[in-house]
Order: C-alpha cells, then structure tokens, then sequence
C-alpha cells in the first residue's frame, strides 16, 4: 500500500483532484471516500465523474436515494445506511466493471478484499483541505502526484 496527499484551497481545486483520480481510474475500481460532513467528498466524486464523461451538474450526493447509477460510474453514499448493504444492491455494484466511488464507505472495507481500491480521506486544514489517498492498487498515487505538478500541492506523506 503506498500513500499519498493533496492540499486543495478551493473547490475548485477539489474537483480538479478528483478529475484527475478520475483519469487515472480503471475500470472496477473502488474509491471509498471518507471524512466529516461538509470536507467535499461529493465535490471530488462530481470531478471524477466529469473525467468519466458525466457532466458535473448531474452528480449530485445520493443522500436519500443512496445509489447513482451511470453507463460507467456509480456513485453510492451509505451515511444513512448502517447496515443492510444488500438491500441497495452494493454485492453486485461491487462486481461489476465500472468505477465505483462510495462515501462513508467505511463498513464496506472488509468487503473489498480482491478488489481493487483506494480510500480517500478529507480533512479541513488552516489552508484548505488535505485528500489522502491508501492507495490499496500500487497504481494511483504515482500517476496523481505527476498530474498534480505545478497544480494542486502535493505534500509530504
């Protein structure tokens, strides 16, 4: 596992992070999306999708209907669910081959064992936000820290 963090002033650099995750995504991988309320995990996720083809104005945080769905990308936020995962479908969200971003995925970690993931934690800073990636693929925080050149701050991990 290796790791590696981004401090993003604005949202609009928390939108560029996550489009350019979404460049490097692959298809079946799983991005758990962690922190408080309010840190701009859906601000990342709308940045991934963008990069995934989907316009940033459809992606929304799926609070109530839990799960959105798109050609290549899903988007699953479990803050209101605790328990039950299988009653929105999140087994079979997990097999198949689209980029998967869940936030407050926490609980599902012990469900990822095969799969490939990374988890992306936020947290406020006197400057902005940090974005720490556990990249869980070997394969991610290379590939971001050279995009992010000359852009969004990659600091020390």
């Amino acid at each position: 596992m290796s790791r590696c963090k981004f401090l993003c002033r604005t949202v609009k650099d928390t939108r560029k992070l996550g489009k350019l995750l979404g460049k490097v995504s692959f298809p079946g991988l799983v991005v758990i999306l962690k922190g408080d309320l309010g840190c701009g995990k859906t601000e990342f996720v709308r940045g991934m999708a963008a990069a995934l083809g989907i316009p940033e104005d459809e992606v929304s945080s799926p609070s109530f209907n839990v799960v959105h769905e798109y050609d290549n990308f899903v988007h699953v936020d479990l803050y209101r669910v605790k328990s039950g995962f299988e009653d929105v479908g999140l087994e079979e969200i997990l097999e198949d081959d689209r980029v998967k971003a869940i936030e407050w995925g926490e609980p599902v970690l012990e469900e990822l064992e095969g799969l490939p993931f990374i988890v992306v934690s936020c947290k406020e800073s006197g400057e902005g936000r940090i974005f720490e990636i556990e990249d869980y693929t070997e394969k991610i925080c290379d590939k971001l820290k050279k995009l992010c050149k000359g852009g969004i701050d990659v600091q020390d991990s």
